[in-house]
């Protein structure tokens, strides 16, 4: 493997290149400016908020985070979209994102500065970056936006998300990553959209049909597909005097970063080593370059992947006082998240190899540019390290109100006025919560979208006006 072109999520490992600028003085001065458990915990308490169905504190707090946190602001407004979205207004949500999507697209991949504070404290000092399954699903998001006002953005918004993924695999793979078509394949809800959009226009069937079995190959685990590529094969949309409702379900609390200590491995130390030898040369009186060594550590701080507890495990749906069905898995974002992450956890350990062996280097010119030697100077050495290195925290920024799973129920009615009424389902088929009846009038030919969103036994529900 090549480890001179590796990168840690979106920042490459060789930006590190900028830690050598580092004095030991600034170093020793960032020990005092750690911490953000504040905004941190307000992230939280919004997110709980949200699920309770308290969704105008939820949004006030996380307004009050995204002004006043800026190294929180962008995860906060991450949040704020889907509370638009489930708050009935679709058309923000869909602005905010755009202006995310467009804000992540243009930052670049090196900040020299923030690198160099990164590295005399922990990875919150970078600018915000999303995983590659939270850009993926930025743009899956803006899908489910556009689907529930005008539609008119709706396909671009999932080629957008099928040419992402495709990207994120084509960097993987030449940064070295072992199975990136595995770990990158592509998010079955973003062409089952398209499929769904081609569809509708009477015309595009094959397109729908190519769409589909796309979603058939990487999610052969969604039933329903089945009978979706079955029916475009004929050229059909519905049947005579009919239309089409999909409710499109994001249920469940969705995955969320948990710092934890991990073991140094040997793949990444050995990342690690590349970068410090890169980063920290020195020479001899004969310009022979120095081995450096790499710190004693057991394990280091980083982020994982854990799925807060959620009751609900699909929605139940109803047209006219008869159950007709429930929504059913075709996107585990919890398990996009795991995949993602792990695959990722040798570069990240490596990162926090690297900043800790800064440090200590750092500390160890501050010793000697004070004079310190022997007993005094040991003991400098270990008290600073130990305080300084005591507190990193590993960087737990992540959208966290995208859903455990996308879930979709197609149905297919006569034309005419009908009456929905949603439910969110236990493990047990337990019904929780009922929407409040919605009356749909559903058209000849055409698509209408209904979007329920249920991070727990609390539903939200947001109706389109058709297509």
């Amino acid at each position: 493997m090549n480890h001179s072109r590796i990168h840690y999520r979106k920042r490459s490992l060789s930006s590190s290149l900028v830690i050598h600028r580092i004095t030991p003085l600034a170093l020793l001065i960032a020990l005092f400016s750690t911490g953000c458990s504040a905004p941190f915990k307000r992230l939280h308490s919004a997110r709980d908020l949200f699920t309770q169905g308290q969704i105008e504190a939820s949004r006030a707090a996380l307004e009050k985070v995204q002004e006043k946190s800026p190294r929180y602001a962008d995860p906060a407004e991450l949040d704020l979209a889907i509370v638009e979205l489930a708050s009935g207004d679709p058309t923000s949500a869909e602005r905010r994102l755009r202006m995310l999507r467009d804000k992540f697209d243009r930052s670049p991949k090196l900040e020299a500065a923030k690198e160099m504070i990164s590295m005399a404290s922990d990875d919150t000092a970078l600018t915000y970056r999303p995983w590659g399954y939270e850009a993926v699903l930025i743009r899956s998001m803006l899908s489910v936006c556009s689907l529930a006002h005008d539609q008119i953005d709706a396909e671009s918004y999932t080629l957008q998300a099928m040419a992402k993924q495709s990207q994120l695999a084509r960097e993987s793979e030449e940064r070295g990553l072992l199975k990136a078509d595995e770990i990158y394949q592509p998010i079955a809800f973003a062409p089952y959209l398209r499929g769904i959009l081609r569809e509708a226009t009477h015309r595009n069937y094959d397109d729908a049909a190519r769409a589909y079995q796309l979603v058939s190959d990487v999610e052969p685990g969604f039933l329903p597909i089945g009978s979706d590529i079955k029916r475009v094969s004929y050229g059909t949309h519905s049947e005579p005097e009919h239309g089409v409702v999909y409710v499109i379900a994001c249920t469940g609390r969705g995955p969320v970063l948990e710092e934890t200590d991990a073991p140094t491995t040997t793949a990444a130390m050995q990342i690690a080593s590349v970068i410090l030898q890169e980063t920290q040369a020195e020479y001899d009186e004969e310009g022979n370059k120095k081995t450096i060594s790499l710190p004693n550590l057991a394990t280091v701080k980083v982020p994982q992947v854990t799925l807060p507890p959620s009751n609900v495990a699909r929605i139940g749906v109803e047209v006219d006082g008869r159950p007709v069905g429930a929504t059913a898995t075709i996107t585990d974002i919890e398990q996009l998240a795991t995949r993602q992450i792990e695959a990722e956890m040798p570069w990240t350990i490596a990162r926090a190899v690297v900043r800790r062996a800064t440090k200590e280097i750092a500390v160890a010119k501050a010793s000697n540019s004070l004079g310190l030697d022997g007993v005094q100077g040991s003991f400098f050495r270990f008290a600073a390290s130990t305080i300084w290195s005591g507190m990193e925290h590993a960087d737990t920024r992540c959208w966290s109100l995208l859903p455990r799973e996308i879930q979709v129920l197609r149905l297919e009615l006569p034309a005419g006025s009908h009456e929905l009424e949603l439910s969110t389902l236990g493990w047990s088929d337990e019904v929780y919560r009922t929407s409040s009846p919605m009356h749909v009038n559903v058209v000849n030919g055409k698509n209408q979208y209904i979007i329920a969103i249920a991070p727990d036994e609390y539903l939200y529900t947001v109706a389109s006006t058709g297509s």
